[in-house]
């Protein structure tokens, strides 16, 4: 290896050992109150975005299927109606 790559190792090395120690850090300065919180906060903001994807996704089948419905029922340019 080329004096470059090893010095790259290196600095790559000690920035995970810092951002390892920092997060080690902050988590072990946690209570478990407050790690309850954070995981409850987590678990309900997944809970909304996830609903709100299948809300979204609802919706647009629900325009497809009226789509075809006037479609069937009044032709081809049903919107000119």
């Amino acid at each position: 290896m080329s004096n470059h790559a090893v010095e790259n190792a290196g600095i790559v090395a000690s920035k995970v050992a810092a951002y390892g120690g920092a997060s080690g850090a902050v988590v072990a300065g946690l209570t478990l109150n407050e790690l309850g919180v954070i995981v409850g906060i987590f678990v309900g903001l997944t809970g909304l975005i996830l609903g709100q994807i299948w809300s979204w996704r609802k919706d647009r089948r629900e325009a497809r299927e009226q789509e075809l419905r006037m479609r069937r029922d009044f032709g081809s340019n049903w919107s000119e109606l």
